[in-house]
């Protein structure tokens, strides 16, 4: 049986729900779609999306915080897991210019890379790269 896989969402954990949500809205204009609590463990849960992209983002009582390590591609590497995922924009030196402008932390711009990208940090520390949507994946490595 043959299957094409596509991707639907990303799930992060994050310390602040309310203002994850105003965040990823803010910066990437994901709008809140749905959200519940989960009753056995009082875990929030809420889902974002452009109709594209979708984040689902959970706010667990009591969650440990995000080791710092984990907010650097580079040191990220050295642990197994998910690293980060990748936001495509229009013109991302620009957008990336603007989120400097509006105080968002950029972790890592890597040099001698084929294309530009930059890596972020949402509210929470998780890691997002932002690629160009005009850049050809296939030239990377």
């Amino acid at each position: 049986m043959e299957s094409k896989a596509t991707f639907h969402h990303i799930g992060l954990s994050v310390k602040d729900m309310e203002e994850s949500i105003k965040w990823y809205d803010d910066i990437f204009e994901l709008k809140l779609l749905s959200r519940m609590t989960l009753p056995h463990n009082g875990v929030r849960l809420a889902f974002l999306g452009n109709g594209d992209f979708f984040i689902e983002l959970f706010e667990v009582p009591d969650a440990k915080p995000l080791p710092p390590e984990r907010s650097h591609p580079d040191t990220d590497n050295m642990t197994h897991g998910c690293k980060h995922f990748c936001v495509c924009v229009d013109n991302n030196r620009e957008f990336v210019k603007n989120l400097k402008a509006r105080g968002v932390k950029v972790v890592f711009e890597p040099e001698g890379a084929p294309s530009y990208c930059a890596f972020i940090l949402d509210p929470t520390g998780n890691v997002i790269e932002v690629f160009d949507k005009t850049n050809d994946v296939s030239a990377i490595g």
